[in-house]
C-alpha cells in the first residue's frame, strides 16, 4: 500500500508577501510528499482594494520549481491571467498548474466578485498514481468544482468563524460521496475585522477524521494518508460506481 506524507500549514498571512514567501521557502527543507498552505496565503485574504498590489511573482515560482522537485506544493495567491483571479498554485515534478476559484462568495463579509474574476474549469492532477482535485474554500459546496473519480480532494480556505458550522457539516459528506480523502487547510487568526477559525483536517474515504487541528490557532499538521484505503472503501460501498454510471448516461 502507498502512503503520502502531507504537511498542513494552518497559518495567518497578513504579514505580507515577502514574509510569506520566506515561510514557503523554509518548508522546502521539511520532509513531505504534499505541502499545503491556505487560500490567498501569498498575499493575505483581506487586502480588499489593495489586492492587485500583491499579485504572485513569476520569479518566485521559478525559484520554487527548483526546490519542490518530485514533491507537490499547493498555496493560494492572487494571479493575473488577463484578469485577476483568486487561485490555487500547484507545483509538482517541475510543473506549475494553476486553478482559478470557480465560486466567489459575495455576501456577508465576502466581496470576492468585486476583486476577482470567476474561474471556469476544475483542476485534476495525476501525482504518484493518485488523482488530486484542487479547489478553494466555497467551491466545497458546489458539485461542479469536483472531478469525479478523484482520489484526494484538496480544499484551501480562508473561512471566518461564522462559516465554521457549514463547513463542518459538509466535510464527511463530500468525502463519502467521492470516496476520496478530503484535505482541508484553513487560515487561522485575525485579519482586519475577521477571525478565521482554523480547524484544518483530513477526512478519509469513509468520512472519518484522520487529523483535526486546533481552532483559531496557527499550527502545522503532519499526517500520513494510506492511499490503499481508497480501494478498500470503494470495494465496501459502491457509491462512486453509481455516481460514475450516472455521469455516463
Amino acid at each position: 500500500m502507498k502512503s503520502l506524507d502531507v504537511l498542513l500549514f494552518q497559518l495567518n498571512s497578513m504579514s505580507g508577501p515577502q514574509n510569506n514567501e520566506e515561510r514557503i521557502l523554509e518548508t522546502m527543507n521539511e520532509h513531505f510528499d504534499i505541502a499545503i498552505f491556505p487560500e490567498l496565503f501569498y498575499s493575505g485574504y483581506l487586502r480588499r482594494d489593495a489586492i492587485s498590489q500583491y499579485v504572485l511573482k513569476t520569479s518566485f515560482l521559478d525559484d520554487l520549481k527548483k526546490l519542490v522537485g518530485d514533491r507537490m506544493l499547493i498555496f493560494g495567491a492572487p494571479v493575473m491571467d488577463k484578469f485577476l483571479y483568486n487561485s490555487a498554485v500547484v507545483i509538482h515534478e517541475g510543473c506549475v498548474e494553476i486553478y482559478h476559484k470557480m465560486h466567489l462568495p459575495n455576501f456577508g463579509p465576502f466581496e470576492e466578485l468585486r476583486y476577482f474574476s470567476r474561474g471556469r474549469t476544475p483542476l485534476l492532477i495525476n501525482f504518484r498514481g493518485m488523482k488530486i482535485n484542487v479547489q478553494i474554500c466555497y467551491d466545497l459546496f458546489f458539485d461542479d468544482a469536483f472531478m469525479k473519480g478523484s482520489d484526494v480532494v484538496v480544499n484551501i480556505s480562508a473561512s471566518p468563524f461564522t462559516s465554521r458550522p457549514y463547513f463542518e457539516m459538509i466535510f464527511p459528506g463530500r468525502a463519502l460521496e467521492n470516496q476520496a480523502f478530503l484535505i482541508y487547510v484553513n487560515t487561522a487568526g485575525l485579519q482586519r475585522n475577521q477571525v478565521f477559525w482554523g480547524g484544518s483536517r483530513v477526512i478519509d474515504p469513509d468520512g472519518n477524521e484522520v487529523l483535526k487541528m486546533k481552532y483559531f490557532e496557527e499550527s502545522i499538521g503532519n499526517v500520513s494518508i494510506n492511499t490503499g484505503s481508497i480501494k478498500t472503501s470503494r470495494r465496501k460501498r459502491r457509491v462512486l460506481d453509481e455516481v460514475m454510471n450516472e455521469y455516463k448516461e
